[in-house]
């Protein structure tokens, strides 16, 4: 007899969310929109944020980006689907929007020095 399960156990006996959003090709970072996100548990929205982290941070890229924290990417998230109107946007557009503009934004904010000009 064999027994199929749906969603997994935690190790603390909690069932893991999965990502808000169609999946495509394994992940739903290509398709998860702010209607999918107004819509989502907390634990739907971290591991929808981990889902498009892994995306738009892929490392066998070859090339380094910067990442959002997921308390920065819940603010980016919730704010930028706040309106009615930003139901259709994309959330990985606006994490790899956010995410490169990430370092200039911990520079005006003072929580980076910027390097000494040669």
């Amino acid at each position: 007899m064999v027994l199929a399960a749906c969603g997994g156990e935690s190790s603390a006996g909690e069932s893991e969310a999965e990502p808000l959003g169609q999946e495509l090709g394994g992940s739903v970072a290509q398709l998860a929109q702010c209607s999918d996100w107004v819509e989502g548990t907390q634990a739907e929205k971290l591991a929808t944020i981990e889902d498009i982290r892994s995306q738009v941070n892929r490392e066998d890229a070859g090339v380094t980006a910067s990442s959002l924290s997921d308390e920065r990417a819940l603010e980016v998230f919730d704010n930028g689907c706040a309106q009615p109107y930003a139901g259709g946007y994309r959330l990985q557009v606006m994490y790899a929007r956010a995410a490169a503009f990430e370092p200039l934004r911990e520079v005006a904010e003072g929580e980076f020095e910027a390097p000494p000009d040669p």
